[in-house]
């Protein structure tokens, strides 16, 4: 039987994959669709986990806890190997919802980042994404994917950025960049 979900890659150094990712959730949800919206790497509030978190009935926002808010690279080798653990227990959880069939969508932003920051094993993450029911659609956000991500996915769409506010030091605006 062909798969009736589908995996998207939405990739790139624009601004707008978790954007375009919040905008597919919210049309999933138009159409009574139950949606496992998950972020990683993300820890500050940000307008789409205040809105989304206001679902309870349809969605699940679901975030590993890090204990540490900084960004990656300006993390000590302790604080990274306690990042590397939050991510991976919250991935634990996430596989385990996966393979439930309770969720028509599940978003994974910034998972690709996960990959890339070696944080989180592509090999366990393909394997999830493939052994999954038939029904459940699945978002892979990030900046770039591997050519085994490229290989299995039914969409890709890469946003890049070519011009932006931060070029010119601006800094991120609530309501607009998070």
């Amino acid at each position: 039987m062909e798969r009736q979900g589908r995996l998207h890659l939405y990739i790139g150094s624009g601004k707008g994959k978790t954007t375009a990712a919040a905008g597919l959730t919210i049309r999933a949800l138009g159409h009574d669709m139950k949606v496992l919206f998950a972020q990683f790497l993300k820890n500050l509030e940000t307008g789409e986990n205040i809105i989304l978190e206001g679902f309870t009935d349809k969605l699940c926002f679901f975030r590993p806890v890090q204990h540490h808010t900084k960004f990656l690279w300006n993390m000590t080798e302790q604080e990274l190997a306690q990042t590397k653990e939050d991510i991976r227990r919250g991935w634990e959880h996430l596989r385990q919802q996966m393979q439930t069939g309770l969720w028509d969508l599940i978003v994974l932003d910034e998972i690709l980042d996960c990959i890339q920051c070696q944080l989180l094993e592509e090999e366990d993450i393909l394997k999830t994404i493939k052994e999954r029911p038939e029904k459940v659609e699945v978002v892979c956000t990030g900046r770039n994917a591997s050519q085994a991500f490229y290989n299995i996915a039914d969409y890709i769409s890469v946003i890049n950025a070519v011009k932006h506010p931060y070029d010119e030091g601006i800094k991120a605006r609530r309501g607009i960049e998070y």
